[in-house]
């Protein structure tokens, strides 16, 4: 069965007995306070009856405690008229109700006798309902042959045309011929809840056995028959008919101080209510939700299709920019273009995606430059870190910490350009910085060296990722100049046991290849960056340098293979090459381990003290620097 309401009917004459017909029929929606709050229902359409008026609404749902039959009160009398019948055995005669008939007040004709009315349940009663005859009887007895006696009844008619006796009163004896009798009577029956539709109700007098045929009249007097149904169970409402003005304000908007107030909360056209109060695994409405006739959930169906409910939800959603910090959306827009169907969700708020900001400023003793080992190259020697959370409160972090280089490779990635900030200096060899790498620690004088003129006897690696160091290769002094040149021989099976076992103590040896290093060196140097394998020397669409240090001929040794050969990263720009022949030269430093940003594009010569701040920084480092720096730094 459907919840919801369908009809709703309203009498014309209100509870202090005034005529409201000329407002009930304005109508354009009613609202009834339930236990839950006040519903309002839309009027589809007004049907006018003689006493009252019925209104089609639009079948919204009501909750459980709420559903109940109104308290209707229906009365009808009995046939007044005076009626002859003789009595031979046990007769009876069915009483016929007067009343106006009215389909929703349970009145109809009897199915047995078109001339008789009595009570039709015409509903599905949730509730019991209660009928009552009560009144008098004036009985004659006309004939001297004997006596009998009436009972009164309340009746049921079935299907099939019998009708059963549901209760039953027992009057005194009418006495002999000549007699007028006069009984009062009162009878109740209950009609239980969940009764069928189309059960007839009714009520007859009766006769016992008679010990001889007697004739007589019988006629009733001021008797009712009354129908009632349970008291509902909701709560008391006054009728208050909106709006009360004879005019039409639909359109004053002005004049409506309660417009748009929301009092109960939307119900769902979809997703039904679950019931779980009478267990925690079978709902109690099981029935109801499998035939989705169950009441709607309190839930707003727009929350599972608008895209702002939706999104951040169940679909997700996206904001792309190129990078952590980055507005830019250059990237984005390309790989967008690339893949069409791809949703990237580039952003238009000309703000980062993701914010990372740096909130430590980091000291450097000095700087310079780091020829010829990156001939383009400087570096600075960072000696401690401020980790400020304002101001005035700074805590200092030095190199002998744990993760202090760690933390340097992270907040300085190749490629970024910090900005450099001399105390003491003004060299303008800062300018165009960008970070090539961190914690190289190029020495201040390299290792072993071998010139592009010194010939080499050795067999060349077929590798990209292995080169072989020639037996010319010498240890590398300077000259009064402080030109590097070359010092004694130095056999190669010393020197390569020498790198070995500086790489098994877990030090780190670099290679410098240039495409010819004269003796001594100096003048421009040009780095072995590009051969038929690999090139090293074109940029990305970001004008930076996939391998900066391979960009300036620098490759990292990483192992030693056997004998003279050493496994190197990144990979050779071409194979078959040895350090120190044909018309390239090399030089093999270990790196001194220091605390180190290693630039190119500036060799930051002349730099003393400074610091260094990533283009990330809080707005708190930017805004105080110099305070900061004099207060808890080395600024002087």
């Amino acid at each position: 069965m459907a919840e919801g309401v369908k009809y709703i009917k309203i009498a014309k004459i209100d509870g202090d007995g005034t005529d409201q017909t000329f407002t009930l029929q304005s109508l354009t929606e009613l609202t009834i306070p339930y236990s839950t709050g006040n519903i309002t229902y839309k009027i589809l359409s007004i049907s006018e009856q003689p006493n009252y008026f019925l209104y089609s609404v639009d079948n919204l749902n009501i909750e459980h405690a709420d559903r109940a039959l109104l308290d209707y009160d229906f009365t009808g009398s009995a046939n007044t008229n005076a009626t002859s019948v003789q009595y031979a055995g046990k007769l009876s005669s069915e009483i016929s109700i007067t009343s106006v008939s009215d389909p929703l007040l349970f009145s109809a004709t009897s199915s047995a006798n078109s001339t008789i009315n009595i009570v039709k349940l015409n509903t599905y009663p949730q509730k019991d309902i209660f009928l009552s005859v009560t009144g008098s009887l004036v009985v004659t007895n006309n004939s001297t042959a004997g006596v009998y006696d009436p009972i009164i009844s309340i009746t049921e008619h079935q299907s099939n045309g019998t009708i059963n006796e549901l209760v039953t009163q027992d009057l005194s004896n009418v006495g002999p011929g000549g007699v007028t009798t006069t009984y009062n009577f009162h009878l109740t029956h209950t009609i239980p809840s969940g009764s069928t539709p189309g059960t007839e109700f009714g009520f007859q007098l009766l006769s016992k056995q008679a010990v001889a045929s007697v004739t007589g009249s019988f006629q009733f007097s001021d008797t009712q028959v009354f129908l009632t149904s349970s008291v509902a169970s909701g709560p008391a409402v006054e009728t208050i008919p909106e709006p009360f003005f004879t005019q039409n304000f639909n359109r004053s908007l002005d004049c409506q101080p309660t417009l748009n107030n929301i009092i109960i909360n939307r119900r769902s056209y979809q997703y039904q209510d679950i019931d779980y109060t009478s267990g925690m695994f079978i709902p109690t409405n099981f029935d109801l939700l499998i035939n989705d006739t169950a009441l709607k959930a309190q839930v707003q169906d727009s929350n599972y299709t608008t895209k702002r409910h939706i999104r951040p939800r169940y679909e997700g959603s996206k904001n792309t920019t190129d990078d952590v910090n980055s507005s830019a959306i250059t990237q984005s827009t390309y790989l967008q273009i690339l893949h069409p169907n791809d949703d990237l969700g580039t952003s238009t708020l000309n703000q980062p995606s993701v914010s990372s900001l740096d909130s430590t400023i980091y000291e450097f003793r000095f700087g310079g430059g780091t020829y010829p080992e990156i001939s383009t190259g400087g570096a600075v020697l960072v000696d401690q870190m401020l980790n400020v959370d304002n101001k005035d409160s700074v805590n200092i972090t030095t190199p002998i910490s744990d993760d202090f280089r760690d933390i340097m490779e992270r907040k300085f990635p190749i490629h970024s350009k910090p900005f450099i900030t001399q105390y003491t200096t003004i060299s303008s060899n800062v300018v165009d910085a960008k970070v090539i790498g961190v914690n190289v620690g190029v020495p201040s004088i390299s290792n072993y060296i071998a010139g592009s003129s010194d010939p080499s006897t050795q067999v060349a690696p077929t590798s990209l990722n292995q080169i072989a160091i020639t037996t010319t290769i010498k240890e590398v002094s300077t000259n009064s100049s402080g030109q590097y040149i070359t010092s004694s021989t130095s056999p190669v099976l010393t020197s390569t046991e020498i790198i070995s076992s500086s790489l098994n103590n877990g030090h780190r040896w670099y290679i410098t290849i240039y495409d010819s290093l004269p003796i001594p060196i100096q003048g421009t140097l040009e780095p072995f960056n590009s051969g038929s394998s690999n090139s090293y020397y074109i940029t990305d669409i970001n004008d930076n340098y996939p391998e900066p240090l391979a960009k300036n001929g620098v490759y990292e040794i990483t192992n030693h293979v056997s004998s003279n050969e050493f496994s190197i990263s990144p990979d050779l720009p071409e194979t078959g090459w040895t350090c120190g022949s044909g018309d390239k030269g090399c030089l093999i430093w270990r790196s001194s381990g220091g605390e180190d940003v290693t630039f190119d594009g500036a060799t930051l010569s002349g730099v003393g003290k400074g610091n260094l701040i990533t283009v990330n920084s809080t707005e708190v480092i930017k805004e105080n620097l110099t305070y900061i720096t004099k207060t808890y730094g080395t600024n002087p």
